[in-house]
C-alpha cells in the first residue's frame, strides 16, 4: 500500500474543489451575461417599438391635418368638379411637399384614378394600375397601413378622407412610405432594425422594406411563409437575433407585421471580451493552484504523512501501515481472498541484553542494521515494517509456503552474521515465524496471531524460523 497516494488525494480534492468553484463561477458569470445581455435587447426591443408607434402617430398627425386641409379646399372641389387633371395635380403636389408626402391619391367613388402624384422618395412614381380597394372602405381619420396599388411592392402610412362637396365626390389618399431611408435611420436610431412583412388574406407573405442583413431578411420570410411568424428569435448562421412583433395593420382582409429585431450576438460581444479574459486568468489561477497545492501538500502534508506511516528510527512501514496494507489484501466482499500472501513476524532474540549493556544508541543502531539487512533482501513490492520495538513484520505478496520458505532462506545467512557497532560486534539470533493466507486464516488479525505463535514456537524450539501449523499451541508470553 503505497502511503503517499494520501498526498495525491489531497492534491486531487483541492484541485476538484477549486475546478469546482472556479467553473461554477465561471458558469454562473456567463449565465448572468446572457441573462443580461438578453435583457438589454429586450428593453431596446421594447423602446424601438415605442419609437415607431410615436413615429407612425407623428406622421399620422401629419397626414391627418394636410387631408383636412386639401379636402376642405374649394379649389381642389372645383377643379374636381370641371375634371381639371392639370390643377388638381397641382395642389396635390404642392400640399404634399409641405409634409414632403411620398404619394398623393385622388379617387372617384367607384375606385377609377382621378390623379396620382408621388415624390422622388419612392422611384419614378409609376401610375397606380389597380388601386387598393381596402382605402376605399377604410374609415375616415385612421390611419392604415398598405400598398396603394392593390398589387404594389411599397407599403405606405396611409390617411384616407372623402372630398365632399356637399356629398362625397371623391376619396384623397396621403401616405407616407413604409421602409424608405427614413426607416432605415429610424432603426438606427433605436438601435434596432425593423422588417414590415405583409400579405392579402390568406396568400403568402411579402417583405416591403428591412434594415436586416439581406440573408436574414430572406430567412425571417421564410419564417414567416412557415407559419412561425410569432417566433421571439430568430437563428441562421452566425445571426442570433431576438424579435418582437407588433401588428401594424389587420382589417379588410389585409394584415401588416412590423418586426423588430436585435442581434444577441452584437449585444454579447462586449460580454464575451470580458469572459475571455476571466477565462485565461482562470486558467492561469488553476495552473497556479495546482503548483501551490502540489508544493504545500508535498512539503507540509507530505512530512506528516511520513510521519503517520514510517518508522522514524529505521525508515520502514511503521505498524499501522502494515495492519491496513494486511486488511486492504484481506478485504473482499465475498470473503474470498484474491490472491495467496505471507506474513513473517521477525524477533531479535538478544536485544533486551544488547539494549540494557550498551545502552539504547547501540541498540537503535543493530535495529537499523536489521532493517538494512532486510531492505536489501527482499523485492520491492514486499512490504517490511518495524511492528514493535524489536520486532519487525514483513508482508509477501503471491507467496506459498515454497516462495515464503525461499524468502527465509535467502535472508538468513544475512541476518545471522553479527552486528559490528562502534569497533564491536553483536551476535543477532532471530526468531521467525510465517502465517500464509489463506490457509491459515482470512482475516488479518487472525494471520498476524498464528504468524505470532508460529515465531514464538521457533524460539521455543530454536530453529530460527517456523511455519504455523494447527498442532501449536504455543501462546505468546
Amino acid at each position: 500500500m503505497n502511503y503517499r497516494s494520501y498526498e495525491w488525494k489531497i492534491i486531487y480534492v483541492f484541485i476538484i474543489v477549486f475546478v469546482f468553484i472556479q467553473g461554477g463561477s465561471f458558469w454562473v458569470l456567463t449565465f448572468n451575461n446572457e441573462r443580461i445581455a438578453t435583457q438589454a435587447v429586450q428593453e431596446d426591443l421594447k423602446t424601438g417599438t415605442r419609437i415607431l408607434e410615436g413615429l407612425l402617430q407623428l406622421r399620422a398627425g401629419q397626414l391627418l391635418l394636410t387631408a383636412q386641409v386639401l379636402a376642405a379646399d374649394y379649389g381642389l372641389r372645383e377643379a374636381i368638379g370641371t375634371g381639371d387633371r392639370r390643377t388638381i395635380e397641382s395642389m396635390l403636389t404642392n400640399h404634399g411637399a409641405r409634409i414632403q408626402a411620398a404619394a398623393m391619391l385622388l379617387t372617384d367613388m367607384s375606385g377609377e384614378v382621378i390623379a396620382f402624384v408621388s415624390s422622388p422618395l419612392v422611384g419614378t412614381g409609376r401610375p397606380i394600375d389597380n388601386v387598393n380597394p381596402a382605402l376605399l372602405q377604410h374609415s375616415s381619420k385612421e390611419q392604415m397601413i398598405a400598398p396603394l396599388d392593390r398589387d404594389g411592392d411599397t407599403l405606405y402610412q396611409i390617411i384616407t378622407l372623402p372630398v365632399s362637396s356637399p356629398l362625397p365626390i371623391a376619396m384623397l389618399s396621403i401616405g407616407f412610405p413604409v421602409g424608405d431611408p427614413s426607416w432605415q435611420a429610424l432603426g438606427g436610431d433605436a438601435n434596432v432594425d425593423f422588417g414590415f412583412f405583409a400579405r392579402t388574406g390568406t396568400g403568402p407573405w411579402r417583405a416591403h422594406g428591412s434594415s436586416f442583413p439581406p440573408e436574414v431578411s430572406q430567412g425571417l420570410l421564410d419564417q414567416f411563409q412557415s407559419g412561425f411568424g410569432n417566433a421571439s428569435t430568430f437563428v441562421l448562421d452566425d445571426y442570433e437575433y431576438l424579435l418582437m412583433n407588433l401588428v401594424l395593420e389587420r382589417s379588410a382582409g389585409y394584415e401588416v407585421i412590423v418586426l423588430a429585431g436585435k442581434s444577441l450576438a452584437e449585444e454579447m460581444g462586449p460580454f464575451e471580451q470580458v469572459q475571455s479574459t476571466l477565462l485565461r486568468w482562470v486558467l492561469v489561477c488553476f495552473a497556479l493552484t495546482m503548483i501551490a497545492v502540489f508544493l504545500l501538500t508535498r512539503r507540509m502534508v507530505g512530512p506528516l504523512n511520513t510521519l503517520a506511516h514510517l518508522d522514524t528510527l529505521t525508515h520502514l512501514a511503521n505498524r499501522r501501515l502494515f495492519d491496513m496494507t494486511m486488511k486492504s489484501m484481506c478485504a473482499n466482499p465475498s470473503g474470498i481472498l484474491n490472491k495467496s500472501f505471507a506474513v513473517l513476524l521477525l524477533d531479535l532474540d538478544d536485544f533486551k541484553r544488547i539494549n540494557d549493556q550498551r545502552g539504547h544508541d547501540v541498540g537503535d543502531k543493530v535495529l537499523q542494521t536489521i532493517a538494512g539487512r532486510l531492505k536489501s533482501g527482499l523485492r520491492k513490492s514486499d512490504l517490511i515494517a518495524r511492528y514493535g520495538g524489536d520486532e519487525f513484520a514483513i508482508l509477501l505478496p503471491g507467496a506459498n509456503r515454497e516462495a515464503a520458505r525461499q524468502v527465509v532462506e535467502s535472508l538468513l545467512p544475512a541476518l545471522r552474521a553479527p552486528v559490528a557497532v562502534d569497533g564491536a560486534e553483536f551476535p543477532a539470533m532471530l526468531s521467525i515465524g510465517v502465517a500464509l493466507a489463506p490457509e491459515n486464516g482470512r482475516d488479518t488479525a487472525e494471520l498476524l496471531r498464528k504468524a505470532d505463535i508460529a515465531m514464538y514456537n521457533a524460539k521455543q524450539l530454536k530453529s530460527t524460523y517456523a511455519f504455523y501449523d494447527k498442532a501449536m499451541t504455543t501462546t505468546p508470553v
